[in-house]
């Protein structure tokens, strides 16, 4: 077995060291505050050398889209304890959370980009990527919602969810009009209370 089949294969080996080292260097820049980052400037914070990162990602939307999706999935699920609005509450507080920071909101940026690139394949290398991650996302909300639904005369959608709850503190970090973390509850009471 040659070293790279078994990097591809083993895990914790040298594609994980590097694929950390990266995403790690990614998070450090935007946590500093930076709105944009270069390949050169991953290369130098990570110790990874530029033509490995673009083999890799190919450009540096690819790669940041890559640490979002990363960051999304493994360190902020979805809740599902069975009790609907602490769930909806303890994830808008997440939410709301991850984009009053630097880098969360440059994450965020870096997925509503590939989202708006999902319809044109010439945009976004890594579209199938956030496509994925919207999947995994929506259905984690959907199973919140499936467990609670015998407790509700009509269950939210996850469209409901979005609008009601997600979208106006996307729209506060954007706008600043006011605070991501504001009455949350007052978000998730209206999404609820028709149900």
């Amino acid at each position: 077995m040659t070293e790279a089949s078994d990097d591809r294969t083993r895990p914790g080996g040298r594609t994980a060291r590097t694929r950390n080292a990266v995403h790690t260097a990614v998070r450090a820049l935007f946590g500093e505050g930076r709105d944009t980052i270069s390949v050169r400037e991953v290369s130098e914070r990570s110790g990874i050398h530029e033509v490995t990162i673009y083999r890799r990602w190919k450009t540096i939307e690819a790669l940041v889209l890559d640490v979002a999706v990363t960051h999304l999935n493994e360190e902020s699920p979805f809740p599902d304890t069975g009790d609907l609005r602490a769930d909806l509450l303890a994830w808008a507080r997440s939410v709301a959370g991850q984009v009053s920071t630097h880098e969360g909101f440059a994450l965020y940026r870096a997925l509503a980009a590939a989202g708006s690139a999902l319809d044109n394949p010439g945009v976004s290398p890594r579209r199938e990527e956030a496509a994925t991650y919207l999947r995994k996302r929506t259905d984690q909300i959907q199973r919140a919602i499936d467990h609670n639904a015998a407790g509700l005369s009509r269950p939210p959608t996850v469209a409901e969810v979005f609008d009601i709850v997600l979208a106006p503190i996307y729209l506060r970090a954007i706008f600043g009009y006011q605070h991501p973390d504001e009455a949350l509850d007052v978000l998730v009471d209206r999404l609820l209370g028709d149900h």
